[in-house]
Order: C-alpha cells, then structure tokens, then sequence
C-alpha cells in the first residue's frame, strides 16, 4: 500500500510539473536563438479563415551572422500587428545552419525582449543604443 501511494504522489508531482510548465518553454529548450526588430507591418495571409500576419525581416545570433528569417505573429487577434521597432528574440529550429533564410515551420516560438538584454553584436548590427 505505501509503494501504491508514493508511485501516486510521484505520478501527481510529476504531471503537475509537467503542466506548470509553459508550453512555449519547451519548445525553446535546444533552439537557436536569432534577434530581429520589427519593421513593417507584415503581410497578412488567410489559411482556413484565419487571419495570419506573417514577418520577413533580417535575423542576427550572438555573433551577428545575419539570416532572413519568415515568422508568423502569435496574437490572438493577427489583425493587429506587432509594435513597431519592438525586439524580439525568435527560437529556431533549423535543420541546416548553413540556409540563409528561415522558414515559419522553424521558428517554434519568439518573446518581446528589451533593447538592453540584446548582445553587444546584435546592438551593432540593428543600430540599437
């Protein structure tokens, strides 16, 4: 009875781990990481009656490497667009590194970052202060 229960309490920390923690973290865990600044307002695309604004702007990573990169804005409502001039930090997935452009399908998920939080070479590369 004591192995019944400690293998319950086991299971239930563990689900309860597993749901406390955000989805988009775990897509994020193993990615590179690509900066870019939102310029434009984007193009919208409607799939299956949805409205989906997709951004096609000039990545940097750590080192300042420029990529292209194409990403699709997560807001719920996509008739509004991102904040013009914002940060983003995007995390891919690539399979070859060697590509030049990057594809939505790769980028598995992105957050807002500040402008202090950008490497120095990122900094460099956007013009950012």
């Amino acid at each position: 009875m004591k192995r019944f229960l400690a293998i319950i309490t086991l299971c239930l920390l563990f689900s309860s781990f597993t749901i406390g923690c955000e989805r988009a973290s775990l897509n994020r865990i193993g990615k590179d990481v690509y900066y870019v600044q939102i310029k434009g307002e984007g193009t919208i695309e409607k799939v299956e009656g949805r409205n989906l604004r997709n951004y096609t702007l000039p990545a940097y990573d750590e080192d300042g490497v420029k990529k292209q990169i194409t990403f699709r804005s997560k807001k719920a409502s996509n008739e509004h667009k991102l904040n013009e001039n914002a940060f983003l930090c995007l995390y891919v997935d690539q399979d070859d590194k060697s590509k030049n452009e990057i594809s939505s399908i790769e980028v598995k998920s992105y957050e807002e970052v500040q402008e202090a939080d950008l490497p120095a070479k990122v900094k460099e590369k956007l013009n950012a202060k």
